[in-house]
């Protein structure tokens, strides 16, 4: 194959991955487009029993405490498990409940501390499983909270509104990540949460940070039993509305603002874990997705590096074809990217939430960023694929596999060691 085939190779597959993307993002932006919030009579609203696993002190949890207590939600209570009494959160928690005591508006909280930290399975799986022995059987629904959540007024409402068709075992949200300081680990981070948003709504793959769950899923399904062998709470959840038939729901209008800065390291760090979990409940599908995934981006890659190398030596045909390529590929993956974010900022601004502008210094780091995770993603994948201990929020454990999980080092926090509105 000479130069000249490589190069109008290159730029007919880049072009049909450009493709493939826009019709698989096209799918998720209609669905947010489209959406409209539900939120049903108080007669139709089951009882609901929101769990919340804390270890160290988010930097927006106090104010996220403070919404989830005031749900506009007829019969709900909070249920939240503290890793230690050491932990930062502790006192964060303890504040806010007694802030909110007495007013007529908050619903009822139950604070207690992980008791007993299984070695077969994530701390946080440890504190579902304690969280789940709490809760009666007058709860007809379970909803997992992520301690970064920051909810509005009727996010109980919609997240549940979707149970009342018995076809759906599970509805859940996503987030949407909108930094603001702009560093550049917070927006590669932004872009590869992108492709997760869309990955997530086709694969219909759970967000464990806002997800309801039929309590009676909980049970037959025996989920707890499955914490106990698990590292994360999603993954599991999938599984067992896969094997019941029952399908899990999207709601659109919960995209969900997370407005924490992170630098290239974290941003990695992130990524990778969220990719280790993809790959460890989803095993037959991942070899699918590592191809399609190292092929597009390594192809995009090699193109670039094509294309420059051409232009040096004087080859001006074939650092034509090179260059179209990447640059309709490139130019098809920013716009859809904007859609995407456009169609996320209007969904926040329709929860009430101050969305901050997209133009700006930020704006202007964007293509680099764009570039950056190109090799975040790449070097994420392999990682993922490779990796068997992760570490996770300072617990290292070591996972073979969705039942294989091995808590290896573990030890309670003290203080949180990052500034404010840092990832921890």
């Amino acid at each position: 194959m000479t130069l000249l085939h490589l190069a109008t190779f290159a730029f007919w597959a880049l072009i049909g991955f450009a493709a493939v993307n826009a019709l698989c993002t096209a799918i998720t932006l209609v669905a947010l487009f489209r959406h409209r919030r539900e939120t049903p009579d108080d007669d139709n609203l089951p009882r609901v029993a929101v769990l919340l696993c804390l270890r160290g002190a988010d930097p927006n949890l106090a104010g996220g405490l403070r919404r989830l207590m005031k749900q506009q939600y007829p019969d709900y209570e909070v249920f939240i498990v503290i890793d230690s009494e050491t932990d930062p959160a502790w006192g964060v928690v303890k504040q806010s409940v007694d802030n909110a005591e007495g007013k007529s508006t908050v619903c009822q909280v139950h604070v207690s501390t992980l008791r007993q930290r299984l070695e077969t399975c994530s701390l946080k799986c440890s504190s579902l499983v304690q969280l789940l022995d709490q809760i009666d059987d007058s709860f007809e629904v379970v909803v997992l909270a992520d301690s970064d959540l920051e909810s509005h007024s009727t996010w109980l409402r919609e997240l549940v509104a979707p149970l009342a068709d018995p076809r759906v075992g599970a509805s859940f949200g996503n987030r949407w990540f909108l930094p603001s300081r702009g560093w550049m680990g917070s927006l590669v981070r932004q872009v590869c949460n992108a492709i997760g948003v869309v990955t997530m709504h086709l694969g219909q793959i759970p967000w464990g940070g806002s997800l309801a769950i039929r309590a009676s899923v909980v049970k037959e399904s025996r989920l707890r039993e499955t914490l106990t062998r698990s590292i994360v709470d999603d993954g599991p959840v999938r599984v067992a509305l896969k094997k019941q038939g029952l399908r899990l729901q999207f709601v659109p209008s919960l995209l969900m603002a997370n407005r924490e800065d992170c630098d290239l390291r974290f941003a990695h760090s992130f990524l990778t874990r969220q990719l280790k979990w993809t790959q460890t409940y989803m095993s037959s599908q991942w070899p699918i997705m590592l191809v399609y995934t190292l092929g597009v981006l390594g192809i995009y890659m090699a193109t670039l590096v094509l294309a420059i190398g051409c232009v040096l030596i004087g080859y001006h045909v074939e650092a034509f074809w090179f260059a179209a390529g990447a640059a309709i590929y490139s130019g098809a993956v920013m716009t859809l990217w904007f859609l995407l974010d456009v169609a996320a900022r209007r969904i926040i601004r329709a929860q009430g939430e101050p969305v901050p502008s997209i133009l700006g210094v930020q704006l202007l780091k964007l293509p680099l960023a764009m570039l950056l995770a190109v090799v975040v993603h790449v070097s994420a994948m392999i990682c993922a694929t490779l990796l068997r201990r992760v570490i996770w929020r300072g617990v290292t454990y070591e996972v073979h596999g969705p039942s294989e999980v091995h808590l290896l080092s573990d030890g309670v926090m003290t203080a949180s060691l990052e500034p404010a509105n840092v990832s921890l």
